[in-house]
């Protein structure tokens, strides 16, 4: 049997629509791929990363069972309820001898797989963590705080209508980034009034197309970015009727980039200076610029530092809302916002958006300090891999009082775990991505299933509300009342819900396991996993009614959640938010 279905790629950011055949001798296998052509944002388009799935679908090393570490370090397979039962214990144990803020978190949702944030939260709260990280902390936070503090956002670019599309550290024609990346790269390359500029050491494909190839040497990207800045200002290229109506604090800037030794720096980049201010002058009499950095910096040295500077060149030159420039997405999650917030407990690392740098996890468990790590959830995510000193990571882990990993396959993380609890995969339940950046019609897509869960494996929202019954966290007569109000209809539900988080606040970061017992049954089928976006559909509508409307939703102001809501559960990609240039 085979059979064509809807769904997305989840291999980069962008997560586009595609069309996949499944079948095979055990019915579970991703046959062909291809584009979507009825998905609203990706309009058909495809690369050849989605061809792969099958691979992330069905690995090797695929779990299906609860898995314990014994005494001589092999794994053991164990019942689910034992399981459950056991890692609750152990975490409620350290919170009781140390406190739940010696229990650290380390996920968040991995590409495409973004629910599970939602569900931990839960479990989180029920343990009393504090703590927590993931690879955004060795990527993106030096960015989301720069952006944070700038413009209250991350700005996108708007590559689709830009006169000069400038990529930083970025390759989209393999990384992509932007819908439509390659179609869109090369409009840019092939049309004469418009100029694709890169800034990367290597000749990329997409630097290969470019118009300007920027060849900086590896690690120089500030002081070109910073030379271009004063090229702009020195020769007289800024929008100044623009700044003085839109930017704060910009005489101190002006006065530094007016005096910057533009050849000086040149020479360190490996850029001949008059490449640069030929370079300022194209950016400077522009039309419309878009711009995008990528981990080509952000995994480099002086990234923050690069955030900032790139930045300036399309503030110095107004290239800010209008389209064709720079914009911020109204997106449905709070992705790139890094307010900073506080020091980790033993190295006193910056936190910035929540987050603990990665790269110091190692270090805040591996000393006798008394605030060290004593646990670790690990969910989606594989550090002992992805991270910087391995071994010094897979030490700290065996040296915790309990570890668990929850993800779908046997990853070298799993392998050092106490415990490993097996996960269904994206495409076996409910999932979506909150990477939600298009102006100024704006689009969420919760997938539904392409296949059956493989037995043995729970979706991550079940893995959490099972935990948090076993932590006696879970407000069972509230969830019956729930459920009693939703047969009763909307405006009771609603009414009920509302009611208790005003009551209780605290119930606020336990909601996402609280709507999934309450909603799982109730939805379509397959789609229960998605019960934790009633909230979240229900805050945007209220933060954000006319972009909804504008969007095709109705209802009364309390009821278009509701409409939000029954959109997305539906399956397909939906459009959510329709702005104008002018709201931003």
């Amino acid at each position: 049997m085979t059979d064509w279905k809807t769904t997305a790629c989840v291999l980069c950011s962008v997560n586009c629509g595609i069309r996949v055949l499944t079948g095979g001798d055990d019915g579970r296998q991703i046959l062909k791929v291809r584009g979507d052509d009825d998905h609203p944002a990706s309009q058909g388009y495809v690369c050849n990363k989605a061809s792969r799935v099958n691979f992330y679908q069905n690995p090797r090393d695929r779990l299906t069972t609860p898995l314990r570490r014994r005494t001589d370090g092999s794994f053991e397979p164990i019942e689910w309820d034992t399981a459950i039962g056991e890692i609750a214990d152990k975490l409620a144990g350290v919170k009781a001898a140390y406190g739940g803020e010696k229990i650290l978190y380390y996920g968040g949702g991995g590409q495409g797989n973004h629910l599970p944030g939602a569900y931990a939260r839960a479990t989180a709260s029920a343990l009393g963590i504090k703590y927590r990280s993931n690879a955004l902390a060795q990527e993106k936070t030096g960015e989301f705080w720069v952006a944070d503090s700038m413009f209250g956002g991350w700005a996108h670019g708007d590559f689709h209508h830009c006169e000069v599309g400038l990529f930083i550290g970025k390759n989209p024609w393999q990384s992509h980034g932007i819908q439509r990346a390659r179609t869109t790269v090369r409009d840019i390359a092939k049309d004469p009034a418009r100029t694709l500029i890169v800034i990367d050491p290597k000749r990329t494909e997409t630097a290969d197309l470019a118009d300007i190839h920027l060849a900086v040497q590896p690690g120089r990207d500030v002081w070109l970015l910073a030379a271009i800045a004063a090229a702009i200002v020195q020769d007289g290229w800024i929008d100044r009727d623009w700044m003085d109506m839109h930017v704060e604090g910009a005489e101190e800037v002006l006065e530094h980039l007016s005096t910057l030794p533009v050849g000086r720096y040149a020479a360190l980049t490996g850029i001949d200076e008059s490449m640069i201010r030929n370079v300022a002058k194209v950016i400077g009499s522009a039309r419309s610029v878009a711009a995008l950095e990528d981990l080509g910096v952000q995994m480099n040295r002086h990234s923050t530092l690069v955030s900032y500077t790139q930045r300036l060149l399309w503030i110095l030159t107004g290239n800010f809302g209008r389209p064709g420039t720079n914009y911020l997405p109204n997106g449905l999650g709070a992705i790139g916002r890094g307010t900073p917030g506080g020091t980790s407990p033993v190295t006193g690392a910056r936190i910035i958006a929540g987050l603990m740098p990665c790269n110091s996890i190692a270090e805040e468990i591996l000393t006798e300090h008394p605030d060290r790590f004593r646990a670790m959830i690990v969910e989606s995510a594989n550090p002992v891999h992805s991270l910087a000193q391995s071994d010094a990571f897979r030490q700290a882990m065996r040296s915790l009082d309990c570890s668990v990993v929850i993800d779908i396959a046997m990853t070298e993380t799993a392998r050092e775990a106490d415990y490993v609890l097996p996960t269904s995969t994206q495409y076996e339940k409910a999932e979506a991505a909150f990477f939600n950046f298009e102006f100024p019609d704006n689009y969420f897509h919760l997938r539904k299933p392409v296949l059956p869960p493989l037995p043995g494996t729970l979706p991550e929202a079940e893995i959490h509300a099972r935990l948090m019954e076993a932590l006696g966290a879970m407000p069972a007569d509230l969830v019956d009342r729930l459920k009693h109000a939703w047969r009763e209809g909307r405006e009771a539900f609603r009414a009920e819900v509302f009611g208790a988080l005003a009551e209780d606040p605290a119930l606020v970061a336990a909601a996402p396991v609280i709507l999934f017992r309450t909603l799982d049954e109730a939805l379509p089928e397959g789609m229960g996993q998605g019960a934790a976006l009633w909230a979240l559909a229900h805050d945007f509508a209220r933060r954000n009614e006319t972009a909804v409307r504008n969007a095709g939703h109705e209802g009364e102001a309390g009821a278009l959640g509701d409409a939000l809501f029954d959109a997305m559960v539906e399956g397909s990609a939906v459009k959510f938010s329709s702005e104008d240039w002018d709201a931003i």
